[in-house]
C-alpha cells in the first residue's frame, strides 16, 4: 500500500487534474495496486481544530490506520499537523 499526501494546491486546476490523473494511471497501469491520498495541507487541519463542525469526515492518516480528525485528540491533531507542516517545507 503506498499512501501519498498531495497538498490542495496541486489540484487547483484542469490541467494540474489531469497530471494527478495520470500519475494515478501510471502507478496502476506498473503494478500499484492501493494507494490513499491525502488531501490537506496544515492550513485546512488548523481550521479543523478551530470548526469541527464543519470537518465531520475529514479523514486522515495516523499511523497503520486513519480516523475521522475531529474524533483524535488535540495531541494527535498537533502531531499530524506538526508531520503536514515538516512535508510542506
Amino acid at each position: 500500500m503506498l499512501n501519498v499526501r498531495i497538498n490542495p494546491e496541486v489540484l487547483k486546476d484542469n490541467n494540474k487534474m489531469k497530471k494527478f490523473a495520470s500519475l494515478i494511471r501510471t502507478y496502476c497501469e506498473t503494478g500499484g495496486y492501493h494507494v490513499q491520498f491525502n488531501i490537506v495541507d496544515s492550513g485546512m487541519l488548523r481550521d479543523a481544530q478551530k470548526n469541527p463542525e464543519k470537518y465531520r469526515d475529514l479523514l486522515v492518516r495516523v499511523a497503520t490506520y486513519s480516523a475521522y480528525f475531529v474524533e483524535l485528540s488535540a495531541t494527535l491533531q498537533n502531531d499530524i499537523i506538526a508531520r503536514v507542516e515538516f512535508q510542506e517545507v
